[in-house]
């Protein structure tokens, strides 16, 4: 066997196998490196998944620029009419003012249902289930479940997991939760000495039917 014989074998196993090409890259396992695979949500995007901090977050901190937004925009009106009293008074303004309110509302309101469905597929679950917070009860269900439910670790059907919550993000959450647990206790505060105000009329109430019935 010729020294040529010798060098074709050797790139040409027995047994049918593939050419030795010691130039080739080597082989990675694809999939595991799409379960690795991560990337950083925007606020306002349309698509990719977020996470229970963050969807919290985003659906409060939403709400407060749109706030922030029809207060600039009325607190501007006012300053150009000279007042408040002027700016309500006119009725263009106030027409303005509430068309600003209802874009507002409306972007707020398909922002909300952006980042429930982003959620939705954080726990690798269709957007499509956004539709049962139309139903009552199970509307209250599925909030719960998208506040407290983890998302899929690794990457689902819906895309890559979003990176880990910065601090910035964590710290939004914390003032949140506080400012929550805030409005809780005073809603407490107020409903619980009425409603005991309601009871004693009730009650006070009945007594004087009965005494009047007998």
């Amino acid at each position: 066997m010729t020294e040529a014989d010798l060098l074709i074998c050797n790139h040409y196993p027995k047994g049918g196998g593939t050419m030795n090409q010691p130039y080739q890259a080597p082989s990675a396992d694809v999939s595991a490196a799409n379960a690795d695979e991560s990337y950083q949500p925007k606020f306002f995007a349309a698509s990719g998944r977020i996470g229970r901090m963050r969807y919290v977050v985003y659906a409060f901190g939403l709400t407060m620029l749109s706030y922030l937004a029809i207060a600039v925009v009325g607190g501007i009106l006012a300053a150009i009419m000279g007042g408040f009293d002027s700016a309500s008074a006119n009725s263009g303004a106030t027409m303005l003012l509430g068309f600003l309110a209802m874009v507002v509302m409306l972007f707020i309101l398909v922002m909300t249902v952006i980042y429930a469905i982003r959620r939705l597929n954080d726990i690798n679950a269709s957007g499509w289930f956004v539709l049962l917070f139309l139903v009552p009860i199970v509307n209250l269900i599925m909030g719960l479940l998208l506040i407290f439910m983890p998302g899929t670790r690794g990457a689902n059907k819906f895309g890559p997991r979003p990176v880990a919550n910065s601090g910035g993000v964590i710290a939004a959450f914390v003032v949140v939760t506080v400012l929550f647990v805030g409005y809780i206790g005073v809603l407490m505060a107020v409903a619980v000495p009425a409603y005991n105000q309601y009871v004693e009329r009730a009650q006070a109430a009945s007594e004087m039917q009965y005494d009047y019935d007998y």
